[in-house]
């Protein structure tokens, strides 16, 4: 009797069984072959250690992704048992917001957003954000990438299926896959085993491109909707997203402005802007109902042609009420400030509109301090008196202080 090792790809349609995992065994057509998992770079035949690179895992990277189960979970989950129309909605869970979305009007385009927010350099996608219900429990399926250019979707976009760890990455060798790109070329294909668990697809147009796969398992057979891959067309270059503040009280001052500016894209194309999800204009004013320590909208801008981009906004912290307060006036009332934004609230008039700020040589060596307090500059010197506009200074009046270093600061 020849005795033979079987490749990972032969294994896909030997009969008997084979599983990862130290101790699991394959056996091969009747060849009396014992094979076992000891080391990531070896293989055990009949009793003895093969120092050979292990070609299971050579040949197929993808089926070890993820934990693996044991030989008892080889089999594949059952066939759901319920019928197309009334299979559960997929369902997804969301953190608690602190913002209340508001904007000046409407999208200048009816351009729809596809629901990916990875970035427009290409960032990888993830697999989904959605609660595996029905065939999804068996593994997802995205593109390698969210967002393509229209040259890259032209050359092909890879479409790939990652397992769900409850299913043992052996079921996938003799499973059946078909993928289906309808406005892509090939609009379908289909592979048995792993040579189905990647599909490349070109496409000539630019917007939004769905896909699915049906993974057949024995008897079973699991349909998945793919997460949407975008191709962009025209270029949109240029925008910049601002805001004035970069600390705020939201129990005095709940709202914030950011802006987008310097967008450009082809001669006649509209731009349409999203904020946090929302279609909106070329400025965003969320109204907030909770501290953060940190938060910036998401920005994403899209064009009659179909290209979405994402912009970065810088990021504000907002507070429950000031951080600091000033009682006093004078070097009596002054408190120490930590470098960065900080809120100050006044508990008292200050009689002459000046804001002063002294450094310790023991913070700052340099004896130097930089900063603004309101947006009015703090520059040059470890003491800074600066004079405010009349009125400003005013009890319950609140100070945004920005500075480079730590700092004791007061009013007179």
């Amino acid at each position: 009797m020849n005795k033979k090792i079987y490749g990972l790809m032969a294994m896909g349609v030997a009969t008997g069984f084979w599983a990862c995992g130290s101790g699991d065994i394959m056996t091969v057509s009747g060849d009396d072959v014992y094979v076992s998992m000891v080391a990531e770079d070896t293989i055990t035949i009949d009793g003895t250690v093969n120092s050979e690179p292990a070609k299971l895992k050579q040949r197929c990277p993808q089926c070890f992704e993820g934990s693996v189960p044991s030989s008892s979970s080889v089999t594949p989950p059952p066939t759901p048992n319920y019928s197309s129309s009334s299979r559960p909605a997929n369902q997804s869970s969301s953190s608690e917001r602190v913002v209340k979305s508001s904007s000046s009007g409407a999208s200048s385009s009816s351009y729809t957003y596809p629901q990916n927010s990875s970035s427009s350099n290409g960032g990888g996608a993830s697999s989904s954000s959605k609660t595996p219900t029905g065939d999804d429990r068996i593994g997802s399926c995205a593109p390698e990438q969210a967002i393509y250019e229209k040259d890259a979707a032209e050359k092909g976009v890879k479409w790939k299926f990652t397992r769900d760890p409850s299913v043992a990455a052996t079921s996938l060798l003799s499973a059946s896959f078909k993928w289906t790109t309808a406005d892509g070329t090939p609009s379908t294909a289909s592979a048995t085993g792993t040579g189905g668990l990647y599909h490349t697809a070109k496409y000539t147009t630019s917007g939004v491109h769905n896909a699915s796969l049906t993974v057949s398992m024995g008897a079973a057979n699991y349909t998945i909707q793919c997460s949407p891959v975008q191709v962009n067309g025209e270029p949109i270059t240029g925008c910049k997203c601002t805001t004035e503040a970069t600390s705020i009280d939201y129990t005095a001052t709940p709202t914030a402005t950011w802006s987008v500016t310097g967008c450009t894209t082809g001669a006649g194309l509209n731009l349409a802007y999203q904020w946090d999800g929302a279609p909106g204009e070329a400025s965003y004013s969320p109204t907030f109902t909770a501290a953060a320590a940190s938060y910036a909208p998401v920005l994403k801008v899209a064009n009659d042609d179909n290209t979405v981009v994402d912009v970065t906004c810088p990021a504000i912290k907002i507070t429950e009420g000031p951080e600091y307060i000033i009682k006093e006036t004078q070097g009596a009332g002054a408190i120490k400030l930590p470098a960065g934004s900080t809120i100050v609230s006044l508990e008292v008039d200050a009689y002459n509109n000046t804001v002063f700020c002294q450094v310790a040589r023991a913070d700052t060596p340099s004896g130097a301090l930089n900063g603004t307090v309101n947006k009015v500059a703090i520059e040059g010197s470890d003491y800074i008196a600066v004079s405010m506009p009349a009125g400003s200074l005013k009890k319950g009046t609140t100070l945004e202080f920005v500075l480079d270093g730590p700092a004791t600061c007061g009013v007179q």
